[in-house]
């Protein structure tokens, strides 16, 4: 996504764009949170653009079922950023994040865990209480989950689901389920098509430079090409046996996360080849996996390097310089760091809850974790230095007197 050149501070008079030009952009606006923006530029836009009343989600079929029963629902994780003379600005000048998602109203989530935040009544940090003209918002990602009836809870069995680009096929979806298989799905079908994935379990789906492509267990990945339900194979296989793979777009390029588990772990969940650890690396586990602790024990990152007619190599990174990586409950995306209040470089924020399907992380309850790609070492994000202040809403020592929950 291109960012503006303006700094937060630069007056601009949106108000004075052509009159022809105001319904020509209302008319693309298909969020909500969109078309509160535009209404409260001034009262001309408002008066040119009727209240945002939402359109009904897209339905799909079950993935154990036949019939379009189900509903699609999206996220959209925001970096926000306040001018520095406003009394929200958090005290590094930096941003915070915050998950939004729009059903029949807007509802805020923690943009790891997905977990609801809830206020109370008279709480001037209610999503219905945003003034919107106090940020400027720059979407960082997307993601997308199924559900039973609107505002339910997300449909079980489904570990990713993502939303085609249009240019490819309309009101699309492809879905990996929790064991591992692939899917794909039109608006309105009755059922899912699978693709067949010749005994490989998938990881992970993303679109990429505006293409779908899936890692397996070991690292392969695989373009998608949906028309003819073939999946062309673009890169070897990664050197490292973690219990789960996701994929990363940063600055353009293509990433695999590997995450460990505990030996436990691995067995449980990996692909049924149980590792000869030495005593050096259990023992190095054990010190990392204590009471209270997350069951992730490590991970690894591994760049995308394609070669001309051969299949892509994949390169470890041993830092991600002035970036972090975010692995959330439905979807991955990269920030750079300094932007975040209480931001750290070269780290991975994650949840504990990434291995369980879409459905059981509402009701798991995870928690959220920061790995440190310079030593290896993993920290509650709520105990680790300025790890609260990176979300939305900023804790309450920064002035706020409202009183909000997590579900």
């Amino acid at each position: 996504m291109t960012r503006p050149s303006s700094t937060m501070d630069d007056a601009v008079d949106w108000s004075n764009l052509p009159v022809e030009l105001w319904p020509l952009i209302g008319e693309k606006l298909k969020l909500r949170i969109d078309s509160l923006r535009f209404r409260s530029v001034c009262h001309s836009w408002r008066s040119c653009l009727p209240r945002f009343h939402p359109s009904l989600p897209p339905k799909f079929p079950l993935p154990s079922s036949n019939g379009p029963t189900s509903f699609l629902s999206q996220n959209t994780v925001y970096l926000l950023q306040s001018p520095s003379t406003s009394s929200l600005a958090p005290p590094s000048s930096g941003g915070w994040l915050v998950k939004v998602e729009e059903c029949d109203r807007m509802l805020l989530r923690n943009p790891i865990t997905s977990r609801r935040i809830k206020y109370s009544n008279d709480s001037s940090l209610s999503p219905e209480c945003f003034n919107l003209l106090e940020f400027r918002m720059i979407e960082l990602g997307k993601s997308y989950f199924l559900r039973y009836i609107q505002g339910s809870g997300s449909v079980c069995g489904l570990k990713k689901v993502i939303l085609l680009p249009a240019e490819i096929v309309d009101c699309a979806i492809l879905a990996i389920s929790d064991k591992g298989s692939l899917g794909f799905a039109k608006s309105g079908d009755e059922k899912f098509t699978r693709f067949s994935n010749g005994g490989f379990v998938f990881d992970d789906v993303i679109v990429y430079k505006g293409q779908p492509y899936v890692v397996d267990s070991l690292g392969c990945v695989f373009r998608i090409d949906v028309s003819s339900e073939a999946m062309v194979k673009i890169s070897s296989k990664v050197v490292g046996f973690g219990g789960r793979k996701h994929l990363v777009e940063s600055c353009g390029e293509l990433y695999v996360v590997d995450r460990y588990f505990d030996q436990e772990q691995n067995k449980q969940e990996g692909t049924g080849v149980e590792l000869d650890f030495s005593l050096f690396a259990l023992w190095r586990r054990h010190q990392r996996y204590q009471s209270g602790e997350p069951k992730v024990v490590d991970f690894m990152v591994y760049k995308l390097e394609l070669l001309d007619g051969e299949l892509g190599r994949w390169v470890e990174v041993k830092s991600l310089g002035d970036r972090a990586f975010f692995l959330a409950v439905d979807c991955c995306f990269s920030v750079l760091a300094q932007e975040l209040a209480g931001y750290k470089g070269n780290c991975i924020y994650f949840s504990d809850g990434n291995n369980v399907n879409l459905a059981l992380r509402e009701v798991t309850r995870p928690e959220s974790f920061v790995f440190n790609l310079e030593d290896h070492s993993i920290q509650n994000l709520g105990s680790s230095p300025g790890g609260s202040q990176i979300f939305w809403p900023p804790p309450i020592e920064l002035g706020s007197t409202c009183s909000y929950s997590l579900d």
